[in-house]
């Protein structure tokens, strides 16, 4: 199954190839296209879960220029600001930011300036700033520029936000790879992986495909008996504790005796 998936933008090429052939013998124009794949459709994470690298490759019908997108589901994001007192360092105050992805990896190959004008990088969701920019903060600021800078430094700090220029290898105007590297805090839910073939600064084509990025493992096990049956969750959580304390208080006994 891995397999057919690994050969499938291969085998593309060679269709897309044929087909160009076949409609310039007859005098047809074929519409630009590209297929992508991922190798992967879902994404496991556990307790040692420290990121990963996402291979994305395809192949394109039409020369041109690649960007591809992987953004995951908005998230809300606490911050709190740091303020110094004389030598102390006290937390002062806390915002909460909504409406913003938890990460978005963008790869390109070449600079997004060079291919998008300003306008349409931000309708397609391709300005990091941008983004932040369009997030909502709560509660509303004074300063809110000034918050938004330090959220969009924090986010390429983990590698959350990222744009890699060149990032996107073309091989022979045809078959494309890139490689996502994905963080260590990476937040659950539906992925959208979106790839454009871009060229005299329009968007030619896309393909648009999804990933799941699901919890496994006793994380897992411990949420859904949390989520489904919260009563029995807050009862056996009650008796382990109950059971570790007694535990933990003959072990004191015993060694204060001896």
């Amino acid at each position: 199954m891995r397999l057919g998936r690994l050969l499938l933008p291969v085998f593309c090429a060679l269709a897309l190839g044929v087909g160009s052939a076949t409609a310039a013998d007859v005098g047809a124009v074929t519409a630009p296209a590209l297929v992508v794949g991922t190798g992967i459709d879902k994404i496991a994470v556990t307790s040692r879960f420290t990121g990963r690298e996402l291979l994305v490759f395809g192949a394109l019908s039409h020369p041109g220029a690649v960007v591809v997108v992987l953004r995951s589901p908005p998230s809300a994001l606490a911050v709190t600001q740091k303020v110094q007192t004389g030598p102390i360092w006290l937390t002062g105050q806390k915002v909460t930011v909504q409406k913003l992805p938890g990460v978005v990896q963008i790869a390109a190959s070449a600079p997004l300036a060079n291919l998008l004008p300003a306008q349409r990088r931000q309708q397609l969701g391709l300005d990091l700033g941008d983004l932040v920019a369009r997030a909502q903060f709560v509660p509303e600021l004074q300063d809110r520029r000034r918050w938004e800078q330090a959220v969009l430094a924090a986010k390429e700090r983990t590698g959350s936000f990222a744009l890699k220029d060149h990032a996107v290898k073309i091989s022979d105007g045809r078959l494309f790879s890139a490689r996502l590297d994905l963080p260590a805090s990476l937040p659950l839910g539906q992925y959208s992986l979106t790839t454009y073939l871009i060229r005299d600064g329009q968007v030619l084509a896309q393909s648009n495909e999804r990933i799941d990025v699901e919890q496994v493992g006793l994380e897992q096990w411990v949420a859904d008996v949390a989520e489904r049956e919260p009563w029995l969750f807050g009862i056996g959580l009650t008796l382990l504790l109950a059971v570790l304390g007694l535990g933990l208080g003959i072990v004191m006994q015993r060694r204060s005796g001896s």
